[in-house]
């Protein structure tokens, strides 16, 4: 199993989402953050155990208040670049977003951590994806 964030501060967003994410039978466990901040508090929690659910997979979305997905991708890069979070191989990041604007695409490219690039609603294509980006590492599923 793929433990995953699902990162926007729209439910329904998120619900649909999950919904997929829980039909292919391998993404659990799903954990939400409704934004960039709470998703930053809580992934680098001192407090939260570093096991196997650290998140193998991160779907992020652009546009959040308070840190928007850009923002928010840059404060995970650092903070992972001093060491932060253990675990061995950092998380694959894959943007949902509603905009098909190609500065957003070129953009979260040149963040150096994103992998992949949806468009919301995500779909079955975008799942087949990313179990194989995680299939073509040999990472486990």
């Amino acid at each position: 199993m793929i433990p995953t964030y699902i990162v926007d501060d729209v439910h329904s967003d998120r619900y649909i989402a999950r919904r997929r994410l829980q039909k292919s039978g391998a993404f659990a466990p799903l954990t939400e953050a409704t934004d960039g901040m709470d998703f930053l508090a809580r992934f680098f929690d001192p407090e939260a155990p570093r096991d196997a659910d650290q998140p193998a997979l991160i779907l992020m979305d652009i546009n959040m208040p308070q840190l928007d997905g850009f923002e928010t991708l840059e404060a995970l890069k650092a903070r992972l670049a001093e060491g932060d979070a253990s675990g061995g191989q950092p998380p694959v990041v894959a943007m949902f977003s509603s905009s098909d604007n190609e500065r957003d695409i070129r953009r979260s490219a040149e963040t150096g951590v994103v992998e992949h690039y949806f468009t919301k609603p995500i779909d079955d294509e975008a799942i087949a994806i990313i179990l194989e980006t995680f299939r073509s590492r040999g990472l486990p599923l």
